[in-house]
């Protein structure tokens, strides 16, 4: 039988950070590690291969659409691979699988997929699922993003991340929130993949939840936009921080590599906030993923080419 991890999430809530730190202890022997991104260009998958590397396990991507739907056929054939490599003698140990879903999986699918293939359901048995929640940010998302709820009502496990950004008494009151969605999961505050202990406090607002629909009914697409190598780092900052504190419930997520005249640096983004760039690593292609919810996608490349000019054509 082979164990199973399912890591869910929102977009930009740090499953990838905190995967990877989870890789590098390797302290339960991960033998293969799916990644799924919504968009059409993966990212994640390969800044996971080093930590990946480190721990002896496989990466294997899957893109363009989730997990729980328009990529659930695509899930089926990695793992049955996995299954048949595992009877034929093809693996060198019995390590677990952990999959990593896009941040718009609704994973109670994934594990109604896992139940109901009669091959999966004999061979793989889904241990834990771990639901990484914005330390920052995931207070709002759950008052007003039914879907994220939805994450966090059935996970085993909930990591709140970026702990270390976050203010005094804020986690606690975010996990207060959680536990009112989950009475039951295992609650940890995370700094860079290194977990800690949190204990709920009453917040000091009451949360009120709403409706993610009743607003305007979500259309979340992706598009992929390449940057000339040279790209003014300026001129792409200033773009970036205006349009996403424009449309922060529009321009949910972006991710990618910009190839300033200094260096290549992997820029990313979540709503309102545009984390602080870093030297890419190796192995990503340049350009930057964009996830959008009711923008057309050639408004937002015409608005790239306008505003930074040095991005190209």
């Amino acid at each position: 039988m082979i164990d199973a991890t399912l890591v869910s999430g929102f977009l930009g809530a740090g499953k990838t950070t905190w995967l990877a730190e989870h890789l590098r202890r390797h302290e339960d022997g991960v033998d293969l590690v799916v990644v799924n991104d919504f968009a059409d260009q993966g990212v994640d998958d390969a800044l996971l291969r080093e930590a990946a590397s480190e721990a002896g396990a496989r990466v294997e991507p899957i893109v363009g659409g989730c997990l729980c739907c328009d990529r659930d056929g695509a899930l089926r054939r990695v793992l049955h691979a996995e299954i048949g490599r595992r009877h034929r003698g093809d693996a060198a140990r019995d390590g677990r699988v952990v999959v990593e879903t896009s941040g718009l999986a609704e994973p109670h699918r994934i594990t109604r997929m896992l139940a109901d293939d009669p091959v999966l359901r004999t061979n793989l048995s889904l241990r834990s699922l771990v639901v990484v929640v914005d330390g920052l940010g995931g207070r709002r998302l759950l008052r007003h993003r039914h879907g994220v709820r939805d994450q966090v009502a059935v996970a085993d496990r909930v990591v709140l991340s970026r702990a270390d950004l976050a203010r005094h008494g804020e986690l606690e009151e975010l996990a207060a929130t959680v536990r009112r969605l989950n009475a039951t999961a295992e609650l940890v505050a995370s700094t860079l993949g290194t977990e800690r202990p949190v204990t709920p406090a009453d917040p000091a607002v009451a949360d009120v939840f709403d409706d993610d629909g009743t607003v305007a009914e979500p259309d979340v697409r992706s598009c992929r936009v390449d940057l000339a190598e040279g790209t003014s780092w300026a001129e792409y900052a200033l773009w970036l921080d205006t349009m996403c504190r424009a449309h922060p419930d529009r321009l949910l997520r972006s991710k990618g590599i910009v190839p300033t005249r200094d260096g290549r640096l992997l820029v990313q983004s979540m709503g309102g906030d545009v984390a602080t760039p870093v030297p890419a690593p190796p192995g990503v292609d340049t350009g930057m993923v964009f996830v959008l919810d009711r923008i057309d996608p050639d408004a937002l490349v015409r608005s790239l080419r306008t505003h930074v000019p040095s991005a190209g054509a």
